[in-house]
């Protein structure tokens, strides 16, 4: 395996940091106005799944009121964070659904974003990594306490070193999944992408994605801290590989998306599904940021959207295959809520897996890839996805077996996705509970 050795270029790494850390959306940037109101869709589903048979047929939770009031809330939102486009999938407790969508997935041509689209779900990928890794668990095929090295061969991390000792055969399983194996999130690191930002249209393998992070060292003792990254699920895609003796993708596949009744996943770079995604932009510092990358300067112009900067007109190649498990999924959004639920009413994984999946670390808020939260008194299971020119969201509300999911292909966004995630729970609570 072969280290990569950072670059130093202080200027242009102070200006790539800052632009990174705004495109997770931490809300501090001002969001260009529109001139006319976004173009809408709605779509309802009513197909009732398993429904007793009655002489009256029973009226779905998916009424005309509540896909109304879904769209306003999405229209709502997308109008105040400036978005291009945005579309949101509610599956409801009685098999019924709504999908909604609003504005338009490419700027130049005007033409709106349609409810069949495919997302760039980015770290939402991790919890459904994190799901088949306990899917093996029950079939015996992994021990979350087990060193990585059971898997990978002693020395797979070899030089992952802090202080003078070696950890990279002392990192477990379960530290992947929980971020708290120490390794260094790529996303925030300006010699990451100073070091490839001149191979753009050459794909990054897992195994160099890896090296990197193990060349960079620990972050702290693994175990004793919580340091959130994508190298973590990497790592985790290698050992689903290693000990199924089969592609990621068709495990994933057959594992948690088959169960799900989910048909429309794929796993960049090995896969892509039959639709191009929506243009994706970005603005603000890391907009800034990538006009200041040298390796870009060839794309500024075809690029330059207005305010917005449109990272899908650059080469993909890099983009889409450096996440991998951590974050390379490219899906429809009703199927993303179909494994969201999946993953925790029992489809695909015991309740004593559900129960490891939830139980936070540390003193967080985040399982084995998997944020435990609230919305108002309500439990949610939750995650977020953000890279280059998309940002979403999904959840899943085990009390009301609602489950959601929500992208927009603008990065960074205020207010960001989930809020609008938190709104759309709140009215289907209150009409489930009606």
């Amino acid at each position: 395996m072969t280290l990569f050795r950072t670059l130093a270029r202080p200027v242009i790494g102070v200006v790539v940091t800052v632009g990174l850390a705004v495109s997770c959306g931490d809300g501090n940037e001002v969001v260009p106005t529109t001139t006319s109101a976004p173009t809408t869709t709605t779509i309802a589903t009513t197909t009732s799944i398993g429904a007793p048979t009655t002489t009256t047929a029973p009226v779905p939770l998916a009424t005309p009121a509540l896909i109304e009031a879904v769209q306003q809330a999405l229209d709502t939102w997308a109008a105040r964070a400036g978005v291009p486009g945005a579309a949101l999938a509610v599956l409801l407790p009685d098999g019924s659904d709504v999908m909604v969508t609003t504005g338009v997935r490419d700027l130049s041509t005007g033409e709106s974003v349609r409810g069949d689209e495919y997302w760039r779900i980015a770290s939402i990928t991790k919890p459904m990594v994190s799901a088949v890794v306990l899917r093996l668990v029950e079939q015996g095929l992994v021990e979350l306490a087990a060193p990585v090295s059971r898997y990978l061969g002693t020395g797979w991390a070899q030089g992952y070193e802090l202080g003078g000792v070696d950890y990279g055969d002392l990192v477990t399983v379960a530290q992947l999944l929980a971020h708290t194996d120490g390794f260094k999130e790529y996303a925030f690191d300006p010699g990451f992408y100073l070091l490839v930002g001149d191979r753009l249209d050459v794909p990054m393998t897992p195994e160099e994605v890896v090296a990197w992070a193990v060349g960079e060292g620990p972050q702290y003792v693994p175990g004793t801290g919580y340091l959130y990254n994508t190298v973590g699920h990497v790592v985790a895609g290698l050992v689903i590989e290693a000990v199924t003796a089969r592609p990621v993708e068709d495990v994933l596949r057959e594992e948690l998306f088959q169960p799900a009744q989910a048909r429309n996943l794929y796993l960049t770079p090995r896969e892509f599904p039959p639709n191009r995604v929506p243009s994706g932009y970005v603005q603000g510092l890391l907009r800034t940021a990538l006009d200041l990358l040298p390796a870009l300067n060839q794309y500024r112009d075809q690029a330059t959207v207005g305010e917005f900067y449109d990272i899908t007109a650059v080469p993909q190649a890099l983009l889409t295959s450096a996440p991998f498990t951590g974050g390379g999924l490219e899906a429809r959004l009703d199927d993303v809520a179909r494994v969201f639920r999946a993953m925790f009413d029992g489809t695909v994984l015991s309740a004593e897996s559900v129960a490891k999946f939830t139980t936070t670390v540390l003193d967080t808020n985040y399982g084995l890839g998997i944020s435990v939260g609230e919305v108002d008194d309500l439990v949610v299971y939750s995650h977020g996805g953000g890279v280059p020119g998309f940002r979403s969201h999904a959840l899943y509300a085990p009390a009301l077996d609602i489950a959601m999911a929500v992208s927009s292909n603008l990065i960074p966004i205020d207010p960001d996705v989930g809020s609008v995630a938190d709104d759309v729970l709140r009215l289907v609570r209150a009409a489930v509970s009606d």
